[in-house]
């Protein structure tokens, strides 16, 4: 029996070749993937567009490139993450980043879509690989948005903070560092 492909698997498809793109290239950063999702932007006649999930999923991902990574190194257990295949390290990226930061995909639903996308494009071992660090991306999911959040608000400006109860305007601090200084080499 053949499975139905949706709309949204084949932007998957789309937005993992587009990261195991940059991956072999050597330019897996998050500027590194914006460029080259700019690149696949510009269609020409040979190629179909991008979708717009696709697009949606490489700029989550290469927004959250770097966090994404350090918790799939945290969550492998079979060996290193830099030493699985870079189709399955796309997959994974992708599978994470609908898991953590993306509340329209049923956590379910993208540990089976990437699961399939192993299936189709990776390794025979690929499909236990992802489902078993996915998974346990899945448990880890909401301590990981309640530290994304905590640190949001930490980082988030104050509005009911008046800089001028904090000396903002007065002299400069490096000017009373300079005086500290001073009074410690001149006791």
């Amino acid at each position: 029996m053949s499975r139905r492909i949706t709309s949204r698997t084949r932007a998957r498809k789309r937005a993992v070749d587009t990261i195991f793109e940059a991956d072999q290239k050597g330019e897996l950063t998050p500027e590194g993937l914006r460029q080259i999702l700019s690149e696949r932007l510009q269609v020409t006649a040979a190629q179909t567009p991008l979708p717009e999930y696709a697009i949606e999923v490489v700029e989550g991902v290469a927004d959250r490139l770097y966090e994404l990574d350090e918790l799939l190194v945290l969550h492998t257990t079979t060996r290193d993450f830099d030493r699985l295949p870079s189709t399955d390290r796309a997959i994974l990226r992708v599978g994470a980043w609908e898991i953590v930061w993306n509340e329209d995909v049923p956590s379910v639903t993208a540990i089976d879509e990437a699961v399939t996308l192993a299936k189709d494009i990776s390794t025979d071992e690929s499909p236990a690989v992802v489902n078993a660090i996915l998974d346990a991306v899945l448990k880890d999911a909401a301590r990981v948005r309640e530290t994304d959040d905590a640190l949001a608000a930490a980082l988030a400006p104050r509005e009911d903070i008046d800089l001028e109860d904090f000396g903002a305007g007065e002299e400069p601090v490096a000017n009373a560092l300079d005086e500290s200084s001073e009074q410690l080499n001149n006791p």
